[in-house]
C-alpha cells in the first residue's frame, strides 16, 4: 500500500531520478555516434547495447550518487549507500561482465571450430557485455558531467 500523498505522478518531481535516467540515455545515445565516427556506418542496436563506450551503468550510478551528494549532503547516510552501490555497479561493469565476454568469445570459437551443424542448435553468445577501464572512466565522467550540468538547468535543479 502506497503512503498517503505518494503517486506515480510524483516521480516527475524526483530530480535525482530524472538526472540519473538522463545520464543513462545520453550514454546509450552516444554509442552509435561514436561507432559512426570510427566506422562511418550507423549501428543502431548499440542504443540498447550493454557494452561499449561510455559505460551507461557507470554514468547512471555516478549521476545518481552525485545528485544525492548535492541534495542530501556528502556526509549523509544516503550518499554513503549510493557510493557503495555505485562501486559495486562499476566493479561489475568492468570486472565480472568483462570476464563473461571473454567466456562468450571462447565458447563461440569452440562451437565454430567443431561445426556441429544441424545436430546442435547453437545460438551465438553476445561477446560485448563488459566494459574496459577506459569505458568505465568515460561513464563516470559523463555521469558527473550530467549531474553538474543539471544543477544549471532550472527544471532539473533540486529544490
Amino acid at each position: 500500500m502506497a503512503a498517503e500523498g505518494v503517486s506515480v505522478n510524483n516521480l516527475w518531481d524526483n530530480k535525482i531520478l530524472i538526472v540519473a535516467i538522463i545520464a543513462n540515455l545520453v550514454a546509450q545515445g552516444i554509442k552509435p555516434l561514436i561507432h559512426y565516427g570510427e566506422y562511418h556506418e550507423w549501428k543502431w542496436p548499440l542504443l540498447l547495447s550493454s557494452g561499449g563506450f561510455p559505460s551507461s551503468h557507470s554514468a547512471t550510478a555516478t549521476a545518481l550518487t552525485a545528485m544525492v551528494g548535492f541534495t542530501q549532503g556528502f556526509a549523509s547516510p544516503l550518499f554513503a549507500i549510493c557510493v557503495i552501490f555505485s562501486g559495486v555497479v562499476v566493479f561489475d561493469a568492468s570486472g565480472v561482465r568483462q570476464e563473461v565476454g571473454k567466456h562468450a568469445r571462447t565458447l563461440n570459437a569452440m562451437f565454430e571450430e567443431f561445426k556441429w551443424g544441424d545436430s546442435f542448435d547453437y545460438k551465438h553468445f553476445t561477446e560485448l557485455v563488459g566494459h574496459s577501464f577506459f569505458e568505465v572512466v568515460g561513464g563516470i565522467a559523463l555521469g558527473l558531467l550530467v549531474a553538474l550540468l543539471s544543477l544549471r538547468i532550472p527544471f532539473l535543479r533540486p529544490r
